[in-house]
């Protein structure tokens, strides 16, 4: 994590679910910051980081990935773009939060596994009910 001990996340893409999924949990959580969004528009991104006090805005997922400053992405993209930006993100040294399906078939998801494991990084699903309380005690 950063000097700041906190989680500081960018999100990829301006998607609907991000709110709910990502933003809102986040904001009850003193050890995590949504800090940046980018999008394809950067018009889009400027107004859904308006709308949810996001601190940072870039007009190209390219720039998010590479911002020195960020611990994790969170890739809520349409499926077929998932792995690229998993990828991309590993490559950088992030951890990364995707969407489901976090790959396209069985030989991505044991690449992107390789890849996680090599740099040491945390590739997710959003599997929410993992950590849902209900969950919990039923292990």
């Amino acid at each position: 994590m950063s000097d700041t001990a906190q989680l500081r996340i960018g999100i990829l893409g301006a998607a609907n679910i991000a709110p709910n999924a990502l933003i809102g949990p986040a904001r009850r959580s003193p050890e995590v910051v949504v800090a940046a969004v980018a999008a394809r528009d950067r018009a889009r991104a400027e107004e859904f980081a308006r709308r949810h006090g996001i601190e940072r805005v870039y007009g190209g997922y390219e720039e998010l990935v590479a911002a020195p400053d960020l611990d994790a992405v969170y890739i809520p993209l349409p499926n077929g773009l998932h792995g690229r930006w998993i990828r991309a993100a590993l490559a950088v040294g992030k951890h990364v939060l995707c969407e489901k399906p976090f790959t396209a078939n069985a030989a991505e998801a044991r690449e992107i596994a390789e890849l996680a494991n090599a740099s040491d990084r945390v590739v997710m699903e959003a599997f929410h009910y993992r950590y849902h309380p209900l969950t919990r005690a039923a292990e």
